[in-house]
């Protein structure tokens, strides 16, 4: 597995490790609890690899034109490395809280091995063109989209941290 993809299976490893199963679905107000924070990443990675997926079934990158708000946020984000908080998740990745946490951790595993799968594939056709576009900070390379994804997934190993505190 690509390096930046196996780091965030071993960010979600680590941070659920040990936890029951009742911790797992333990809300802090209207947060959301590990298991469905688990399962927005889970549906995150999924996404991706559909994605490259369809691109690589085409055999054609799925391309918008980036705007002056998705290069700054890009850079922000996949350049600088910072997440910021209090964003509200694209509709397509909030997660449905239907998942046991066991459950939401396995879903991952097999996801980002389908994400590496997919990312190796469009990265030996698309090589370092842009690809795809997030949703929010506009397209990215293979590169960028693994990148993306361990920033995001240390992004929530944080809120998992935090929930884990209150406990």
């Amino acid at each position: 597995m690509h390096y930046y993809l196996d780091r965030c299976l071993s960010c979600i490893e680590g941070a659920t490790a040990g936890l029951t199963e009742a911790q797992g679905r333990r809300k802090q107000g209207d947060r959301w609890s590990v298991a469905e924070v688990v399962e927005h990443l889970d549906r995150a990675y999924t996404g991706t690899a559909r994605g490259l997926e369809r691109c690589l079934a085409a055999d054609a990158p799925y391309l918008k034109p980036a705007t002056l708000s998705n290069r700054f946020w890009s850079t922000v984000v996949v350049g600088f490395g910072y997440f910021p908080q209090g964003r509200e998740a694209p509709e397509r990745v909030v997660p449905t809280g239907h998942m046991s946490l066991a459950d939401a951790v396995e879903s991952a595993r097999r996801s980002l091995r389908v994400l590496d799968m997919a990312a190796m594939g469009a990265n030996a056709r698309f090589g370092r063109r842009k690809v795809m576009n997030h949703p929010i900070l506009g397209p990215f390379t293979v590169g960028q989209w693994r990148r993306f994804h361990w920033i995001h997934t240390r992004h929530h190993r944080r809120q998992i941290e935090a929930l884990r505190r209150q406990m």
